[in-house]
């Protein structure tokens, strides 16, 4: 290994590092059928800029339309490259509907593809001829053509070919308001962005006057909530009655990467109880599960669990008050035992670490105990009834791989969809175990996020995911299709672009919705593939004169039909007009009337 080669691996992280070695292996030479599956898979799940950067600098990976599609759909490809494959793909798509179009029109859109084929990057051109040269006639027995691009030299300069392309200048930032103004807007805006980002402003103050605004809605609450990484906030969320209550604002308090874990865990243990005490059983196991949970109970969260039961079982109100009036208690003679002897100092015996793994009650009993060094230890703790599934998906990422395969053998955990999860996530877990879990796992907000972890190095369980994702969203209704784009915030069209931007019912129903979130709004309208009858649909929609970056996306779209694009001109200000002057990527069309 060279000595440049050495040092450039040491700025890479462990994952890329094994992504790199699979590239560099497969570089030098035309790749096989299954390597271009590989590097397809590989264009689309990968997170690292630096190595997407890479593949889009080899151009014989580029001549296999797979590759090149999987690199202009990954959100993770510098936003320059992306833009220009994007531009292929989009050169590709008027071509398609430059056939299929009426007689008549068949002039004005080859003037168009020509017209974007000019505007093309210079390296892309003899990729794009390549590309339609493959289309419009067979290839010869052999294979082979000399119009393949060159391969790449033996020792090529990798810090060269993986640097990010050069940021565009940055744009004057708009003056900021002084405080007072900015309290006043805090209580009076209405416009979702901007209350969205005083909900999440540092400044307590402020968050409390965001509050306090009447277009605080529930929906806004909870996209705060994703997206905050001010401790203080989630407790002011959870303060307020009208919050508190609400199964919605709970989920996201739960779910939210930025909440306390003190919270998430009071919210996570009512959770899990009123689901125990709801399923009714009077098995002893699921006797004993109550008790434990209502011994952990946080006091704030009696509340809640008084509410619920006073709805849904009246008749538990009466236990739910003997537990709060016995919530003072000491804890087990063994634990206090144990506890007196680490004070001293001395190791507790294997006799006294069985019986804690099987009586435990206290979270912090058990999440020690599933770290004890014995095996079997563990396993007897994987038994106890106090043991949630939180707990365990908790502690699970501190387990090594045997213990993480141990666990993916229990019979009963795997099917806790919690657990399955979190196990299938773990970066040691074994590839067949990994594919096992992923057939337990139901719905498609587990599945986007095994597409999503980057810690995921089995290429085979992502593909799978992909396609049992694929599956789920062809089999739904155009309603539930229409549920699932607006719930998962635009990560749905990310993953299923084509199934997705070709599905124009659906996609015109869901842009008629008024109250449609921004953000899908503009994954279409920058996407190439977005049928031309949407884009104008998004041109008319009354969410876009309060978007300028929407109205932007819509011009640069060499999809948008030339009637809306010049309307939305009209509405850009003399700044906005310069700023997307100065695109290589805005169309001709445009470019004359500025």
């Amino acid at each position: 290994m060279a000595v440049g080669e050495s040092a450039f691996l040491e700025t890479l992280t462990e994952s890329e590092r094994a992504h790199f070695h699979h590239l560099t292996l497969v570089r030098p030479q035309l790749p096989t059928e299954s390597q271009i599956h590989m590097l397809e898979g590989l264009a689309r799940s990968m997170a690292s800029p630096r190595l997407l950067t890479l593949m889009a600098r080899t151009p014989h990976w580029l001549a296999h339309w797979p590759i090149l599609l999987g690199l202009a759909e990954n959100e993770a490809t510098p936003e320059a490259i992306r833009r220009d494959l994007e531009m292929v793909v989009s050169l590709f798509d008027q071509m398609r509907e430059m056939d299929q179009a009426p007689l008549p029109e068949k002039g004005e859109r080859s003037q168009s593809v020509k017209t974007l084929y000019s505007q093309l990057n210079a390296g892309l051109k003899p990729v794009a001829k390549l590309l339609a040269k493959q289309l419009a006639k067979s290839v010869s027995a052999t294979g082979n053509t000399q119009e393949l691009p060159a391969l790449p030299t033996d020792h090529p300069d990798w810090e060269a070919l993986t640097a990010l392309p050069a940021a565009p200048p940055p744009q004057p930032e708009v003056q900021a308001l002084d405080r007072a103004s900015r309290l006043a807007r805090a209580q009076q805006t209405a416009q979702p962005e901007e209350l969205l980002t005083l909900l999440m402003d540092p400044d307590a103050e402020l968050r409390q006057a965001a509050l306090q605004n009447p277009m605080v809605s529930e929906d806004l609450i909870c996209r705060a909530l994703a997206q905050s990484e001010v401790p203080a906030f989630f407790e002011e969320v959870y303060g307020e009655a009208r919050w508190y209550f609400r199964e919605t604002v709970r989920e996201c308090l739960h779910g939210a990467p930025g909440c306390p874990a003190d919270l998430s865990r009071r919210v996570a243990l009512s959770r899990l109880l009123v689901t125990t005490l709801d399923a009714g059983s009077t098995e002893r196991p699921d006797l004993c599960r109550c008790v434990s949970l209502f011994t952990q109970l946080d006091e704030s969260e009696y509340q809640y669990v008084t509410f619920w039961a006073k709805r849904q079982y009246p008749q538990l109100l009466r236990v739910v008050k003997y537990f709060y009036d016995r919530l003072v208690r000491q804890r087990s003679g063994m634990a206090t035992n144990l506890q007196g002897r680490s004070a001293e100092g001395r190791w507790a015996t294997m006799e006294e670490r069985v019986f804690l793994a099987t009586q435990a009650t206290q979270d912090e009993q058990l999440s020690q105990i599933l770290k004890d060094p014995d095996n079997q230890v563990f396993l007897l703790a994987l038994e106890n009834p106090a043991l949630t599934s939180r707990l365990l998906a908790t502690t699970l990422p501190s387990f090594d791989k045997e213990r993480a395969e141990l666990l993916g053998a229990h019979p009963a955990w795997t099917r806790d969809p919690l657990v399955a999860e979190a196990l299938v996530h773990h970066p040691q877990l074994s590839e067949g175990l990994a594919l096992r879990l992923l057939e337990l796992l139901q719905g498609m907000k587990p599945t986007i996020e095994i597409l999503r972890d980057p810690r995921i190095l089995h290429l085979e369980v992502k593909r799978r995911a992909l396609e049992h994702l694929r599956r789920l969203y062809l089999d739904m209704d155009i309603p539930d299709r229409i549920t699932a784009l607006r719930t998962s915030g635009g990560e749905l069209l990310r993953h299923l672009p084509q199934e997705i931007l070709q599905d124009e019912e659906t996609l015109q129903r869901m842009v008629a919705d008024r109250q449609l979130d921004p953000g899908i709004l503009l994954r279409l309208a920058r996407n190439k593939l977005t049928p031309r009858s949407v884009l104008e649909q998004i041109a008319g929609h009354p969410v876009l004169m309060a978007h300028a970056a929407i109205m932007s996306e819509l011009l640069l779209n060499p999809k948008t039909p030339r009637e809306a694009s010049a309307r939305i001109w009209g509405l850009l200000s003399e700044a906005e007009q310069g700023q997307l002057l100065r695109s290589p990527h805005l169309p001709t069309a445009l470019r004359a009337l500025g």
